[in-house]
């Protein structure tokens, strides 16, 4: 998996979410688009099933099992939930640490 297929497969999930949420905002999902916080469309159920979802994702499409939350997610200094370009880069972290 790469970053921009990373990006893509967050922006898609989003796009998907924010059809079902009923939230035209989230359907015009960039890189930059805030996905927890202040200024963000998601609550907290919405990022977990992101989450959740984009998890089965990687599963399916890569065939790679992940954890996006888990303690050394919560304990970065910048939340990797906080964007879709901070969740992209920390998707490929989490990925190329399986490989390692």
């Amino acid at each position: 998996m790469t970053r921009p297929e990373s990006i893509a497969l967050i922006l898609k999930r989003i796009q998907i979410l924010g059809a079902e949420l009923a939230k035209p905002e989230l359907c015009k999902a960039t890189e930059a688009t805030k996905l927890f916080g202040e200024s963000s469309s998601l609550d907290s159920m919405g990022l977990v099933t992101l989450i959740s979802d984009l998890e089965e994702d990687i599963r399916q499409q890569y065939n790679i099992s992940v954890t996006l939350v888990d303690e050394k997610a919560m304990s970065r200094l910048t939340s990797p939930f906080r964007s879709v370009h901070h969740l992209a880069d920390y998707i490929m972290l989490v990925i190329n640490d399986r490989k390692s």
